[in-house]
């Protein structure tokens, strides 16, 4: 055999040794101890949470509402604390809401109310009135309008025109309290067919136009879209027209502004 071939063999042969060498020493050493890096403890207290979503006006009962430990960086000033407050969770029972609660959402003193006042009175917000208006299914959006929702009054009258009668809109986004004797934190049903009033949310003035307007027609409710409403402190457009009211022989407006 040429001696080159020799030579290029072996070279090979040693090259081919060490690569198994370096293999199996690579596959036979021990893997890396992991790295632990040790966590700070995060610091907790115990709060009252909602368990389930609550109305407007529900009287709490006690399984609705649980201790259940929060992070103490995120606990918000008003939450119901169990080291401040170790009876809250039965102090709490048989109060009212005075805003929906939502389920895992912290309980709040001030979205609760203890009250021996009527039921309507205690959700009743400051400054404003509880006013009932003689309505059925026909003038409620066929039954679907319910306590909670936002809706638009419309006046209809008889006039002296060629028509007979004259509707319009007096007041916007007003919110309905109650159909009949159910508020928003009773109902039950997708659908109710009121049978003599439904309680609507008014200011005093709008309170004076509603009463007013019921004696000079009929009333029906035109329910608001919920992407349609106006929250807290919002005005809504003004109307553009008024209502005419004739007293002995003298007439006078009323503005169906807010």
């Amino acid at each position: 055999m040429n001696m080159a071939r020799v030579v290029v063999l072996g070279i090979a042969l040693g090259a081919g040794l060490i690569a198994s060498m370096l293999v199996l020493s690579m596959t036979s050493s021990e893997p890396p101890a992991p790295v632990v890096v040790e966590a700070e403890p995060i610091e907790t207290g115990e709060i009252l949470v909602a368990t389930a979503d609550l109305q407007l006006g529900q009287r709490i009962a006690s399984e609705n509402i649980e201790w259940v430990k929060w992070p103490e960086e995120a606990i918000a000033d008003g939450a119901i604390r169990r080291d401040a407050r170790p009876e809250a969770a039965s102090e709490l029972v048989g109060q009212i809401t005075r805003s929906a609660i939502f389920a895992g959402e912290p309980i709040r003193s001030e979205r609760i109310i203890d009250t021996d006042s009527g039921f309507l009175s205690a959700i009743l917000p400051k400054g404003k009135r509880a006013v009932a208006v003689s309505v059925d299914a026909v003038n409620t959006a066929g039954g679907f309008i319910l306590p909670g929702d936002k809706v638009d009054l419309i006046l209809t009258r008889s006039t002296e025109g060629a028509d007979g009668y004259l509707s319009e809109t007096i007041l916007e986004n007003i919110r309905v309290l109650a159909i009949d004797t159910t508020t928003e934190g009773e109902r039950d049903d997708k659908a109710m067919t009121p049978d003599n009033t439904a309680t609507l949310e008014l200011s005093p003035y709008q309170a004076e136009i509603v009463t007013r307007a019921q004696q000079a027609g009929t009333l029906s409710l035109a329910l608001r879209s919920a992407r349609d409403v106006y929250g807290e402190g919002e005005e809504p457009p003004q109307k553009r027209g008024a209502i005419n009211f004739v007293k002995f022989g003298v007439s006078s407006q009323s503005s169906s502004g807010q």
